[in-house]
């Protein structure tokens, strides 16, 4: 994902003039902070793709900062250490981090880790743009609602992909989709009846009994 934004919040000058020239060859926009209060007020006002996070910065830690930018923000982050400690390490999962760089900085092999980071984070925005879609549809309309149930029992498909079957076939019909769950409704509730009307008719046919007369 070339042209993606970076920020990189680091206190040591000569790691951000080597970042920034390398991830600049590399294709990406350069941001860069030195301290983590600018680095919250960078992402506020520019919302980077990515943020490379020291984990210690000057006035606070790298996870301070993760937990101000991945919150309200929703800026994801990786961090950038010169420890390995597994109580370090841990704290970067802890915080949501997409991924952990070790000092000293090799560009190269940066750049993979980051295209990785941004792949994942694409994904996240993608499930969580679902999810509040989902949650919209099923808080806006009863119908859609009653229409996702009948898909759900119908395809044995959770409630996640019977909203998308439903999204899926509103837009490929250029349709609205409550318009679309009417109709689904409406046909099970034909099918019901035709089901209903049948099983009422059978249990109306005369019943012959044998009384032993000969034929």
């Amino acid at each position: 994902m070339h042209n993606a934004k970076i920020l990189i919040a680091d206190n040591d000058p000569l790691i951000l003039m080597v970042l920034e020239a390398g991830l600049k060859n590399a294709g990406y926009g350069v941001l860069k902070t030195t301290t983590g209060a600018a680095a919250i007020e960078t992402c506020a006002q520019e919302l980077p793709d990515l943020a490379i996070l020291d984990m210690r910065l000057s006035d606070m830690t790298g996870v301070e900062v993760a937990r101000q930018i991945g919150g309200e923000l929703e800026v994801p982050f990786i961090f950038l250490s010169a420890s390995d400690d597994a109580e370090v390490v841990n704290q970067a999962g802890e915080a949501g981090a997409l991924g952990y760089l070790m000092k000293p900085i090799d560009v190269a092999r940066m750049v993979p880790l980051i295209e990785a980071a941004l792949s994942r984070a694409a994904e996240l925005k993608k499930l969580k743009l679902a999810e509040v879609n989902l949650t919209t549809a099923l808080s806006s309309g009863r119908e859609t609602s009653i229409a996702i149930g009948l898909i759900m029992e119908r395809y044995r498909l959770s409630e996640e992909e019977s909203f998308e079957v439903l999204r899926y076939n509103a837009r490929s019909q250029r349709r609205k989709l409550i318009d679309v769950a009417s109709e689904i409704i409406h046909a099970a509730e034909s099918i019901n009846l035709l089901v209903k009307l049948n099983t009422q008719n059978k249990s109306k046919k005369p019943r012959y009994k044998n009384h032993g007369l000969a034929k």
